[in-house]
């Protein structure tokens, strides 16, 4: 019998960062074998692309964030084509400062080499992704660099902020395209909320701003166990059970400190009324507004959406209906009390009764102790999967057991807190642009 080591699927195990040395021969291996085939060529045609950039005066600089599936990626698309505006596709900027910070020996040469290694233990991929680059025009472009810049001196090479932009002006380079300025916006597609994350973009970049994508709080929790909960076994659903109302407590705000530099806007809008929202967003940025704002792509490739049968790119008005999948009556009454000021600042349809504190307060005591159907959907498919674990055994029942219980008290526990400390202190909710 193999031995009793718990259920590692009760948990989500982040990807972890892989060891220094083994990451950074990877990547000078494949840089090597790029560089063997000749690549001067291709770097006198970087240098000029280089050149046109002042990256010392790159100022401007956007953080587009999500509020679970509030469609972050899908504004990031629209900004993908516009002249002015630089950018890495999908999630290729998440783990910009992770990385930085994790592996700060390395010289600038070296992390811009490693940096899409390291991605792909995220599953992003410069070179072969959904919006792959040539790897020789990178290495071309990385090559080129340093060609212009490597008398520059050590401290300004190995500084966190120009990492990050000569990683954005390299990959711009790569890609061919040159912007109308040499000192464009940065949009960095952070996505996932990240407080620390958010202090140090704004440390960098002094004048920058947040945008984040909100959605209806009941299609959100729905949709965002949806597309977190998926795994081997179930028991990965009931930390996206957790996770899901994790996002709707604690992202619904700005940054700490960043409410002046913040707005929202709804993922429903970009669908139903695109050209109004992408002007206000070019204000907001002062860019001046152009079509290109209209057109979903990345890398200038139409970014595709995939919906069961359907395919579809750019706004679709069927998306911004409200969607039960996931979501019970009661669900909705609970969701309704708990986040009343969400629904009335983002401007969604909510029973006008939620307004009374005293209404919130009895629809909570009485439905809170229900499982939510995200909970019920988790445990049954753990459940389920039980029995095809033999060698298991009793104590794995017990720890699956175990992880619907705590599940349930964790949830009653984050939706309580969250009410009561809306009706004592009340929420200043994001801002809409």
């Amino acid at each position: 019998m193999k031995p009793y080591v718990g259920l590692p699927f009760l948990q989500y195990v982040a990807p972890s960062f892989p060891a220094q040395e083994s990451m950074l021969q990877h990547a000078r291996a494949l840089f090597r074998a790029e560089n063997a085939k000749d690549l001067q060529s291709l770097v006198a045609g970087k240098i000029a692309g280089i050149r046109h950039f002042d990256v010392a005066g790159m100022e401007r600089a956007v953080a587009i964030c999500s509020y679970g599936r509030g469609g972050s990626v899908l504004l990031a698309s629209y900004l993908d084509g516009y002249d002015d505006v630089i950018m890495l596709p999908v999630g290729l900027s998440e783990q910009i400062y992770p990385f930085f910070e994790r592996y700060q020996s390395l010289s600038l040469q070296d992390k811009l080499i490693a940096y899409p290694v390291f991605m792909k233990n995220f599953h992003q991929d410069f070179f072969q992704g959904e919006f792959p680059i040539a790897a020789a025009d990178y290495y071309a472009a990385v090559i080129a660099l340093f060609d212009v810049y490597g008398n520059s001196s050590l401290k300004f090479l190995e500084s966190r902020r120009v990492f990050f932009q000569f990683l954005h002006v390299v990959y711009c380079v790569a890609l061919g395209h040159r912007p109308a300025s040499p000192r464009p916006l940065i949009v960095y597609a952070q996505h996932d909320r990240d407080n620390e994350l958010a202090k140090r973009f704004v440390e960098d970049f002094p004048q920058a701003r947040f945008i984040h994508t909100v959605r209806d709080p009941v299609t959100n929790c729905g949709r965002s166990f949806g597309a977190h909960w998926a795994g081997p076994y179930g028991g990965y659903g009931l930390t996206a059970a957790r996770y899901v109302i994790r996002i709707l407590t604690e992202r619904d705000i700005p940054h700490p400190g960043m409410e002046s530099r913040t707005r929202a806007i709804r993922f429903e809008d970009l669908h139903l009324h695109l050209e109004k929202t992408m002007r206000a967003v070019a204000d907001w940025l002062t860019l001046p507004y152009r079509s290109s704002l209209l057109d979903s792509t990345f890398n200038g490739v139409p970014w595709v959406i995939k919906g069961g049968t359907i395919s579809w790119s750019g706004p679709r008005p069927e998306q911004a209906s409200r969607n039960l999948q996931n979501i019970s009556f009661t669900d909705q009454c609970l969701l309704f009390a708990v986040f009343s000021e969400d629904f009335v600042a983002w401007d969604y349809p909510c029973p006008k009764i939620f307004k009374h504190a005293m209404v919130r307060v009895l629809t909570c005591m009485l439905v809170l102790l229900i499982p939510m159907k995200i909970e019920i959907i988790a445990a049954y498919r753990l459940i389920r999967v039980l029995p095809t674990l033999r060698w298991t055994g009793f104590r794995y029942a017990i720890d699956a057991f175990a992880g619907v219980v705590i599940c349930r008290l964790a949830i009653m526990f984050l939706l309580a807190k969250e009410l009561c400390l809306r009706l004592v202190f009340g929420k200043k909710v994001l801002e809409l642009l």
